[in-house]
């Protein structure tokens, strides 16, 4: 036995801001119970339990949160993990029936993304040299759970779980599963709650926010309806919309531009298109469930609507069968659009995923060259030259960078500036101007 007041954890999260919130709510829960949690590196070696929250988007951050795992097993620490690897591949931490052979990370403890709430169970039993597995199916994790936030005056607010695309490279919907969304009002009240504690800005997360309430016969625009009066009553606070996909919002442009439009909330929106061929979003390819009419349909509408609108987007890289006339077409949309943001991956094949048997694959060679010339592309946009000598009002959630030298803040448009500081202080308030603007 033991008392979890003397015991020590340190909680490392791999992944997109859901993830994230899922840690937060994971720290809450063990803080609650009396454990020392760290989310900081320099406490790894003296914790007594790691809990690893895993990523399955990607080949590398699989491997890093493997070898993280493992580091931490064969140190002696109490290890168990979550997150997306665990709950769509759970040989990885449980043989199947029959199978002698002991999975890869053998010994150590899980939980799936709808048993976070069991995270002090776990931790409790691999403290005392048991293997606990909690990976089965439940309700969504209630949003007024303990919460511990990495960012102090960040709340991320999970809006669902899963999604309704079936795209071809991806794990996360094997992972997390079919769309589930929380009620509005459950939505609302965490808002509301996170803000009266004093928080600046509000993060709404999901696999697709786009797709967000279609269960439950609601809508984002709805959501976004009703979290402008909780914003209104606390002129403090600012909201970001997070990631949606374009089938889901081409019917909701004009809702989302109201609330884009509205000055508590950023006019910023990340919508993927992934690849600008058609032959390659289609069904014997990434399967996207749009095309590029429907992206430009979503990008234009919304630039037009929101004439200040900041669109981040992401592309894939050599995805299997895409041809040099694929990935011109991808570039030609890149440079047409001339994104502020933008992620470039090159395509990994996902095991189990269908585009891992797609045939032909792209050599390597080529998908780093095509991801080399799109970086290369992106580098000559100029999106902000019009911000310098300009005189900006910004929010910043007291981020430092440059050894302290600078504040991290953001314009209405969600623009990075990075502010000179005279001294290492904390800002007094979520507002400040801005003098001028630089490329950084």
């Amino acid at each position: 036995a033991f008392l979890p007041e003397t015991k020590r954890v340190y909680l490392k999260t791999f992944g997109c801001s859901h993830n994230a919130s899922d840690s937060e709510y994971m720290a809450g829960l063990l803080a609650a119970e009396g454990y020392e949690v760290s989310v900081e590196a320099a406490d790894a070696a003296a914790a007594d339990a790691w809990v690893i929250n895993s990523c399955t988007v990607k080949d590398p951050s699989q491997a890093a949160f493997v070898r993280d795992a493992k580091k931490a097993r064969d140190q002696g620490k109490a290890v168990v993990v979550a997150g997306c690897v665990v709950q769509g591949d759970r040989k990885i931490v449980k043989a199947p029936a029959g199978d002698s052979k002991p999975p890869l990370l053998d010994g150590v403890s899980s939980i799936g993304i709808k048993q976070l709430g069991r995270v002090g169970e776990a931790v409790a039993a691999a403290l005392r040299g048991e293997t606990f597995h909690a990976l089965g199916a439940g309700p969504l994790p209630a949003l007024d759970l303990p919460k511990r936030r990495l960012q102090e005056l960040v709340e991320i607010v999970p809006l669902s779980t899963g999604c309704l695309g079936a795209c071809t490279y991806c794990k996360t919907r094997h992972a997390r599963g079919k769309l589930g969304s929380y009620e509005l009002e459950a939505i609302a009240d965490r808002a509301a709650a996170a803000l009266d504690d004093g928080v600046a800005e509000i993060w709404l997360s999901s696999e697709d926010t786009g797709a967000y309430g279609i269960d439950l016969g609601t809508s984002l625009t709805k959501l976004l309806e009703t979290l402008v009066p909780v914003l209104e009553a606390r002129p403090w606070g600012t909201l970001r919309v997070g990631m949606t996909n374009p089938p889901y919002v081409r019917d909701q442009l004009d809702g989302l531009a109201v609330a884009l439009r509205h000055p508590q909330v950023y006019a910023f929106l990340h919508v993927p298109v992934q690849s600008g061929s058609d032959n390659v979003l289609g069904r014997q390819g990434m399967n996207r469930e749009y095309d590029v009419a429907h992206f430009r349909e979503v990008a234009d509408g919304l630039r037009v609507r929101v004439p200040e609108v900041s669109l981040m987007t992401d592309i894939i890289c050599g995805f299997p069968g895409e041809s040099e006339n694929d990935f011109q077409e991808t570039f030609d949309l890149v440079e047409n659009y001339a994104f502020g943001l933008l992620n470039i991956s090159q395509f990994y094949a996902r095991p189990g995923t269908p585009a891992a048997k797609m045939r032909p694959r792209v050599p390597t060679a080529t998908v780093k060259a095509r991801s080399r010339r799109l970086t290369a592309l992106s580098a000559t946009f100029r999106p902000y030259d019009g911000l310098v000598g300009s005189v900006k009002s910004c929010s910043s959630c007291a981020e430092i960078a440059d050894g302290g030298r600078r504040l991290v803040a953001h314009t209405a448009s969600y623009v990075k500036v990075l502010a000179g500081l005279r001294r290492r202080t904390r800002p007094s308030g979520p507002e400040f101007d801005l003098h001028a603007a630089t490329h950084t």
